[in-house]
């Protein structure tokens, strides 16, 4: 999901350096890595993480959760580290992810419109749980809509592009 400060992560002992690349690579390969979890944990256990460290470290562990299909955990590490970094749109499209995960499909609409708001790029995953969310909530026409954007963005993505023509409706 998010970096770490390379300088930071620099001046941590190879463990905790260690953990801290584990979770970020983990989090933007965006799986279910349970291993990948309990590295951010143990990272998260350093006493000397700066807030930005700290919050960026609890971003990585949401998407993870998130990925896992906790979403209540995911939601707890998003809240603390918008507490720490206010709002970026990465935090607003992992609280959609784990919005949806915990059946908020308005919140996460409304989340995923706000990292697009935000400047997120890319943005194709926005636009896709926007969709997930919209399609959940019965508003068909306007999940369509976010599908093709979703897939227009990602044109190599295989999912992403079988989405709009399970739209029979908007099918020539």
């Amino acid at each position: 999901m998010l970096q770490a400060p390379a300088a930071l992560a620099q001046e941590r002992s190879p463990a905790i350096r260690s953990a801290i690349s584990e979770c970020e690579h983990a989090a933007r390969g965006g799986g279910d890595n349970p291993r990948a979890l309990g590295a951010c944990d143990f990272a998260l256990r350093d006493s000397s993480l700066g807030e930005e460290e700290r919050a960026r470290l609890q971003l990585n562990r949401a998407a993870l959760s998130a990925a896992r299909g906790d979403g209540r955990s995911a939601m707890s590490d998003l809240m603390a580290a918008q507490g720490l970094l206010g709002e970026l749109p990465e935090l607003h499209l992992t609280l959609s992810a784990a919005q949806i995960r915990t059946g908020d499909f308005n919140g996460a609409q409304a989340s995923a419109r706000r990292a697009l708001e935000l400047g997120l790029e890319p943005s194709h995953l926005a636009h896709f749980n926007r969709a997930i969310a919209l399609e959940r909530l019965g508003q068909y026409d306007a999940a369509y809509e976010a599908y093709r954007e979703a897939a227009r963005l990602a044109p190599e993505n295989a999912l992403l592009a079988a989405q709009p023509r399970r739209f029979a409706r908007h099918q020539p």
